[in-house]
């Protein structure tokens, strides 16, 4: 067994140190609390704000929803292909976590409904039904921000 797992481990291929952020620290948790008809993004993005969070992460988040936008990949192409999606029904958030860096959020979630769980990239304009509750860190360390890389995916780097 131990064999098997050595070789999947050298399947793996190693991580370049400028793919490695290391150095930052927890400084402050935020817990944000929205209700009815509050926006999602826009109320995450004005703590992030307010709180002079530069570089951070959502941790968790829960909650239910009554409107919401979110966009996914639909191909392999070197430029990101995308298809958005408006869902207006109700709705469980089971969890939204992402990376804030540069004080701009990058965050994915996860959603369901009795047909099932769905999500994606969170956009604008998603509506709070009873209640979200969320958890955001403010890191301290080294700042990082997003540059396109050579397709012009925005990508992590040291700021």
């Amino acid at each position: 067994m131990l064999r098997y797992v050595l070789l999947a481990l050298s399947l793996v291929p190693s991580i370049a140190a400028a793919d490695l952020f290391g150095g930052a620290q927890i400084q402050e948790i935020y817990r944000v609390r929205l209700d009815r008809d509050d926006l999602l993004l826009e109320s995450i993005m004005d703590a992030i704000q307010k709180n002079n969070i530069q570089d951070g992460a959502v941790l968790t988040a829960a909650g239910s929803l009554q409107e919401c936008t979110f966009h996914g990949v639909i191909s392999f192409a070197a430029k990101p292909e995308q298809k958005y999606t408006t869902v207006k029904e109700a709705m469980e958030i089971l969890n939204i976590n992402g990376i804030i860096a540069a004080g701009e959020p990058h965050l994915h979630m996860t959603l369901s409904n009795p047909r099932g769980a769905f999500g994606g990239h969170l956009e604008k304009g998603c509506k709070v039904l009873y209640r979200a509750e969320l958890t955001i860190a403010k890191f301290s360390g080294v700042p990082l921000a997003r540059t396109p890389n050579r397709e012009g995916v925005p990508v992590m780097q040291r700021k």
